[in-house]
């Protein structure tokens, strides 16, 4: 067996996992301390049976402990399923993928709980709706977990030893993370960045400062129904295990300087719309003046970048979310350079350009991309608070 596919199957003994991670304590901790689930609170999971089994049968067991209803499950597609979908996983015609959301919505009505458990990133056509969910989380006031574990995009064979060192940090992310420790230091990092001028620098040549608002969303480990009372956004009370995503959204007219990158960041550029993972790896140049990218530059194919920049919609030239990873214990492994769960470790910065919905923002594009950085210094009105890609002791509350 290999280790997140379909559960062992006692009449085939020979199948043995490649190696042992404890699916059952993942499933404790998602279920009574990150949800902290609560008798006959109604449950709905997205979920793969043949991708991630054994903590889907984990957390059903511990719904089960918790006297908690166990309301739905939202199959994922299976090879043969996607075919009869779009390429997304959306049903193909407009009209029956409205007809689709409208009966989804319905559905969460009568639940106050979702878990999304672990899709099948192998496949090359998605096994579930992309966007559907976010779009009921938007105006559906329950609270959600969704549980990622993502092998590197580049290397998708879950029995290569890089893939496998990536399960260990993920397991230990999950169980080891000081929780407390965590939430500190992102309530600290908001604390000083809120209201001021954050300015974002590299080698490579970035220099971008813009304003931050007051608001900015935790991804602490805590989607306990009392949460809800601090957490208001659609995008805080979807809660991303393992956790560390501090995430906030610039004022978009603000947004002054240059994004540059000399190189590949080492795993693909994700989002929606064209491809800039191509363009970064020859070297990209993104100009901002007031609020607005005013100018693409590539030592690649300039006029292939012009052409896909302008094919695209929308607030494709806004900046649309920062998010800041804080978890300590998501530390890149040996053999691989993907950044694990896509940058959610101790001082990986993401920043995207375009569509923003899924963190409450009003940009709306056909371009989403997520622009890496490992290497970082980030200041707040001249303070420091990361400093070359590692958090200062500033960040932490200290000095």
């Amino acid at each position: 067996m290999r280790l997140s596919d379909p559960f062992p199957n006692p009449d085939h003994p020979w199948l043995q996992p490649t190696h042992a991670l404890d699916w059952p304590g993942m499933a404790r901790k998602l279920v009574h301390d990150v949800l902290k689930l609560e008798r006959n609170e109604r449950v709905i999971l997205s979920a793969d049976p043949y991708c991630g089994g054994a903590m889907l049968d984990a957390v059903r067991q511990e719904i089960q402990r918790a006297r908690a209803i166990e309301l739905a499950t939202i199959m994922h597609w299976t090879p043969a399923l996607t075919k009869l979908r779009g390429a997304d996983g959306n049903k193909t015609d407009a009209e029956d993928a409205e007809a689709e959301l409208a009966a989804m919505r319905a559905l969460f009505k009568t639940a106050d709980v979702f878990i999304w458990l672990q899709n099948d990133w192998r496949s090359p056509r998605r096994t579930q709706a992309v966007g559907q969910s976010e779009l009921v989380l938007e105006d559906w006031p329950g609270r959600s977990v969704h549980f990622h574990w993502f092998h590197d995009p580049r290397n998708l064979d879950p029995d290569h030893p890089a893939n496998k060192a990536i399960d260990r940090v993920y397991q230990a992310a999950v169980l080891d993370l000081d929780y407390a420790a965590l939430a500190r230091t992102m309530r600290t990092l908001a604390r000083k960045m809120a209201g001021r001028t954050v300015r974002v620098s590299n080698k490579a040549g970035t220099d971008i400062r813009f304003a931050m608002t007051e608001l900015f969303c935790f991804n602490d480990g805590d989607a306990s129904r009392a949460s809800l009372a601090h957490k208001p956004s659609p995008r805080d009370r979807e809660e991303e295990i393992p956790c560390g995503a501090l995430r906030s959204i610039p004022v978009v007219d603000s947004v002054e300087g240059v994004i540059a990158f000399a190189g590949d960041f080492g795993f693909p550029a994700a989002g929606n719309g064209f491809n800039i993972s191509a363009f970064i790896a020859r070297g990209l140049r993104i100009t901002f003046r007031n609020g607005r990218a005013i100018r693409l530059e590539t030592g690649g194919d300039q006029a292939e970048l012009d052409r896909l920049w302008a094919a695209e919609t929308g607030d494709k030239d806004r900046l649309g979310e920062f998010v800041l990873g804080c978890n300590p214990l998501l530390q890149p492994v040996p053999g691989s350079t993907f950044q694990p769960y896509f940058g959610f470790g101790d001082a990986v910065l993401r920043l995207t350009i375009g569509e923003n919905r899924e963190s409450g923002g009003a940009n709306r594009s056909s371009l989403h991309r997520w622009l890496m950085f490992t290497d970082a210094t980030i200041e707040a009105d001249g303070e420091v608070l990361v400093r070359d890609g590692k958090l200062t002791q500033a960040a932490h509350g200290a000095g």
